[in-house]
């Protein structure tokens, strides 16, 4: 059956690549696994692919051209990454590579992204994929994964290699992989979107005096402390507009609620000020608080911000990356640490390979890397090429037995 999208009962059944979590990193580690012939098997705990990209009412892909003074043309990476690129632009045309401060960005909408990651899983016969499936355990033997358990449809799974692309690492830690998690303290915002309509006589002004007004309304304690580094952006449309919350650690459920009761005391707040805010209303949110740093799995290099900083090239380097250290800090708002203009640093392919653990990897938001330096890797344009090659050194390591000797 060619890209199994609906979902199957297996039982005990084998594969050679397991890939956990359907989220860009994950939908490019299946598809470049399976396009190397070997079998693959991508679970995703939601019913749709592309998580947080699909999930977080997103406007951008960040992450995907080399910054300088000269417009890009192409993507930093080859491979899946540009093909996707070269999917979107095909449905949306008019969504052309924007430069906003010292970056490039690709706009894109949600529905594009899940019907480009949909027909990619879905033209390889080698690739299942199975939604609303987790891991709930990991067997391992002599530093090797023997089997993964999986809730229905899914009851055991016996992979050659398995690559976590969770986010947070919940395959890895599961495992016993070693990892690093910040503190909620120092740990980066998690981010909430709320899709506004209504809006009338915008312009470009008021991606300041939102965040200002705001900004004083937390100062005078009328809202919430969290929300004065909410941002403004401007919709496709006129009439339509995106706030973005950021906030910090909390019990997740208590924190949902929460930030969707204070979502509307925005409105409110805003609609009494701004003309252009007096009759907005929510169209639609995020589907979840999404986290913008978990678990971060120890690998045989870890990645730091001065690699990212000055540009580090690697003898095993991946992945390329421009993107600057982008940290959500909960004191200070966002704080931005650039690359030097014209130039990247390479994402080593030991970042992706998880220490003492023989046939595990790991793609994405959890790879080995810094608080830091996850302030550059976590986006998604990078996480794509992250899993490409993740998939592909799973592939090779299926058919010969170890990984590729990356060497330049």
């Amino acid at each position: 059956m060619r890209g199994n999208l609906k979902g199957r009962s297996i039982t005990n059944h084998s594969c050679e690549v397991l890939v956990v979590g359907g989220g860009v990193s994950g939908v490019a580690a299946a598809v470049a696994s399976a396009r190397n012939g070997v079998k693959t098997v991508l679970a995703e705990k939601e019913n749709f692919l592309g998580g947080m990209g699909y999930a977080g009412l997103h406007q951008y892909m960040c992450g995907l051209y080399l910054n300088g003074d000269v417009m890009p043309t192409e993507t930093l990476n080859a491979g899946i990454v540009r093909e996707i690129v070269g999917l979107l632009n095909k449905l949306s045309p008019q969504k052309t590579i924007k430069k906003i401060g010292q970056v490039y960005i690709l706009p894109y909408s949600r529905e594009d992204l899940a019907k480009v990651f949909t027909s990619l899983c879905r033209n390889e016969k080698n690739l299942t994929a199975l939604f609303n499936t987790t891991a709930v355990s990991v067997k391992k033997k002599n530093k090797t994964i023997v089997e993964v358990a999986l809730n229905t449809p899914v009851s055991k799974v016996i992979p050659k290699i398995l690559i976590d692309c969770t986010g947070s690492g919940v395959v890895s830690a599961m495992a016993g992989a070693g990892f690093e998690l910040s503190s909620l303290v120092k740990r980066q915002l998690a981010g909430f979107t709320i899709h506004l309509k209504g809006l009338k006589e915008c312009d470009e002004t008021l991606s300041i005096k939102v965040p200002y007004y705001l900004s004083q309304a937390t100062n005078k304690k009328m809202l919430p402390a969290y929300l004065r580094f909410t941002t403004f952006s401007m919709g496709d449309t006129d009439d339509e507009g995106f706030c973005k919350i950021n906030i910090g650690g909390s019990d997740n459920n208590k924190r949902e609620q929460t930030i969707r009761k204070d979502a509307l005391k925005i409105i409110s707040y805003l609609a009494d000020r701004l003309p252009p805010f007096k009759n907005a209303y929510i169209a639609n949110t995020s589907l979840r608080v999404l986290e913008r740093e978990g678990r971060r799995i120890c690998g045989e290099y870890t990645l730091t911000e001065n690699d990212v900083l000055n540009a580090r090239k690697f003898r095993d380097g991946v992945v390329k990356n421009s993107w600057p250290i982008e940290i959500w800090d909960k004191n200070k708002g966002i704080i931005y640490k650039y690359v030097k203009s014209g130039d990247y640093y390479e994402i080593p392919f030991r970042c992706l390979k998880v220490k003492d653990i023989k046939n595990l990897l790991c793609a994405g938001r959890c790879i080995s890397v810094t608080h830091e330096a996850l302030g550059s890797t976590r986006i998604m344009g990078t996480c794509i090429s992250l899993g490409e090659q993740a998939g592909l050194a799973a592939a090779f390591k299926a058919k010969h037995g170890n990984y590729p000797d990356i060497k330049k």
